[in-house]
């Protein structure tokens, strides 16, 4: 049986930088074998997280009625778990960020899964996006208990116009990724 994997695309537009790399990382991925499916994360009504802690006191379910009761599903059933956000002001962008602030609900429940980091912004060197990779590996470190690891990550560097990593290294590198996944 094949993996699942399920790509959460945070960035407000579509067919930008960080979803040409996450294009291809599936592209590859397809080609390996592997399942998928995409979610744009701008089409959901995901509404912030209360902070009133009572996910963590009933099993994981949510108080609130939108669609993370969709994405949760999604996110228990994928085998691998891609974050695709583009990188604003170091970090997530906020799409993204109120997904993940959401997902602390499955703080207890999320187990058995590898994520990957996909993303890209206008800095023009790694430099500028430790921020970005700090950010992933410690969320991912909250679901450590639950045997979940990294995978991997790719940064599409001086990204500052649309379509600019079409062609590039991170192109290709994302694209390898996914394909060489196990």
């Amino acid at each position: 049986m094949s993996k699942k994997i399920l790509v959460l695309c945070g960035s407000p537009r579509k067919h930008g930088n960080t979803d040409l790399l996450s294009d291809a990382f599936l592209k590859g991925a397809s080609e390996a074998g592997f399942e998928a499916e995409k979610i744009y994360i701008r089409d959901k009504q995901i509404n912030g997280c209360m902070g009133c802690s009572v996910c963590q006191k009933n099993g994981g379910s949510c108080v609130q009625k939108d669609d993370m009761a969709e994405i949760y599903k999604k996110m228990t059933a994928a085998d691998i778990i891609v974050l695709a956000s583009p990188v604003y002001f170091y970090t997530w962008s906020s799409q993204m960020k109120t997904l993940l602030d959401r997902s602390f609900a499955m703080e207890q429940t999320l187990k058995n899964k590898v994520f990957y980091l996909i993303s890209a912004g206008a800095a023009p060197t790694k430099d500028y996006m430790k921020t970005m990779q700090i950010c992933f590996e410690q969320y991912v470190d909250c679901f450590r208990r639950g045997g979940n690891q990294i995978g991997g990550s790719v940064f599409g560097l001086s990204a500052d116009r649309s379509g600019a990593v079409s062609g590039s290294d991170e192109e290709r590198q994302a694209y390898e990724l996914g394909k060489n996944m196990r």
